[in-house]
């Protein structure tokens, strides 16, 4: 392994461990700002991976981000508009390393991946976030196991058993607040 693939991985390492604050946040604000802290990183370890749709994916993402967040606390960030920017500049990103020969058709993997997470982290349902999560990270998933890189693929699959362990604890939350607003005579396990 040369140095810059060591390095991009010494730097996925640490998106890694950041990557955990990720989905186990409750609020979509500081899902947003784990999430643009994740992509910088990921912008180099993919740089220097030679992940080159990956990185520009992320720097897109860096973007999306900022919006995303702003979008309750001014104007400028509260069009829908953005909503559609972002789905086209991630439709098209994957074109240059496709025309140039850099990647091939796994290009399009991390781009499709990255036009579910638009639709996530525009949403301000944190629940939602989680559910196009698992596409999203599936498809980024396929993208760095096919350009072997590794600390990426660790990643995936920890983001991807983050959303999952997040979303299990939301249900079994909402499950909780549900039975004890439910009725004593209407709850079916304390009938048998």
């Amino acid at each position: 392994m040369d140095t810059l693939k060591l390095i991009g991985e010494i730097i996925g390492v640490v998106a890694i461990v950041e990557g955990f604050f990720i989905f186990l946040s409750s609020k979509r604000e500081r899902i947003l700002i784990f999430k643009f802290i994740s992509d910088a990183l990921w912008v180099a370890n993919q740089l220097l991976i030679g992940g080159y749709t990956g990185a520009l994916l992320n720097g897109i993402a860096m973007g999306r981000e900022v919006v995303f967040y702003n979008r309750d606390k001014h104007k400028w960030a509260a069009t829908p508009l953005w909503l559609v920017v972002f789905m086209v500049i991630t439709a098209i990103s994957p074109m240059m390393s496709l025309i140039s020969g850099k990647e091939g058709w796994y290009a399009i993997l991390p781009a499709l991946g990255s036009m579910a997470a638009v639709v996530g982290f525009y949403s301000r349902k944190p629940v939602i976030t989680r559910y196009i999560s698992f596409l999203a990270n599936g498809l980024w998933l396929i993208y760095n196991v096919i350009i072997r890189n590794y600390s990426a693929t660790v990643s995936g699959i920890i983001l991807l058993l983050s959303a999952t362990v997040g979303t299990v604890l939301m249900l079994i939350e909402r499950r909780k607040l549900k039975k004890e607003t439910l009725p004593p005579s209407t709850d079916p396990e304390q009938e048998n």
